[in-house]
């Protein structure tokens, strides 16, 4: 039987740890300021030089701000292997007595808090310097959007720690083309309807389409079943740290946990 005490204490820790690595490396701040801060911008500002209409720069603000979400958000559980990797101590890791799941649900707390930082930020500057109004439906459906790119990410980031412990260094690159592929596919900065037959397929089995059409939805763009992409979410994220905590085991018994560390 699971002691909570002892499932709480082990995943603060994940999240302390995570919060030691950002504090301690500096460039995390272009993660949290610099690169979503050059996102929006340049989107917004292509926008007013196109001259579109409010509606349609609300549109790909959205966008913007969700992808700058995920990326920081993802980027934080994926960093429990890639700094590990990097260091060269995956091992020490494992011979704590964590498992996956401790290691992915206090990182993803620490992306919560960050990327949270990284949406205050976005909605404060694209209101101001671009009239984008963030919270015109309301707290309520904010949160939901919020929580859709949460669980999104959490998958992403997943994906990301499975990929390291099967392929090793050589997968440390999908930490940042899984996003972009996200982005093309999930119709970040237009509707998927413009997209080939085949592509609004595999977008539909995304969650993040539905999270993306749930918040444009109070824009004047049509209508998104949201529990669609919450149940996706929800499926992905647990048959994700079922796989990982496959993958460790597989990573024990093949020996690349060795390999990646001194």
């Amino acid at each position: 039987m699971l002691d909570p005490n002892l499932e709480a204490g082990r995943i603060a820790a994940s999240f302390y740890k995570s919060w030691i690595m950002a504090k301690r490396n500096f460039f995390t701040i272009f993660e949290v300021i610099f690169w979503p801060f050059i996102g929006l911008m340049s989107i917004g500002l292509m926008g007013t030089f196109f001259s579109l209409s409010p509606n349609t720069i609300s549109f790909i603000l959205i966008g913007a701000i969700a992808f700058s979400i995920i990326q920081v958000c993802q980027i934080d559980i994926a960093y429990v292997m890639l700094f590990d990797m990097w260091s060269k101590s995956i091992k020490h890791t494992f011979m704590a007595p964590v498992r996956g799941h401790h290691l992915i649900i206090g990182s993803l707390l620490f992306g919560i808090l960050r990327s949270s930082l990284v949406f205050i930020i976005l909605m404060f500057l694209s209101f101001y310097a671009f009239g984008f109004n963030f919270l015109v439906a309301g707290a309520i459906p904010v949160l939901v959007f919020m929580a859709g790119l949460f669980l999104t990410s959490a998958s992403v980031g997943i994906l990301v720690c499975i990929s390291i412990l099967r392929f090793g260094q050589r997968a440390e690159v999908a930490a940042w083309t899984i996003t972009g592929i996200m982005m093309f596919i999930c119709g970040i900065y237009y509707p998927v309807s413009v997209l080939p037959e085949s592509a609004r397929i595999v977008a539909r089995a995304i969650p993040l389409t539905y999270f993306l059409e749930y918040m444009r939805s109070f824009y004047g763009f049509g209508e998104a079943n949201v529990m669609i992409g919450f149940g996706l979410g929800i499926f992905y994220f647990a048959i994700g740290l079922i796989a990982l905590e496959r993958a460790i085991i597989m990573a024990r018994r093949s020996g690349i946990l060795l390999r990646l560390s001194e």
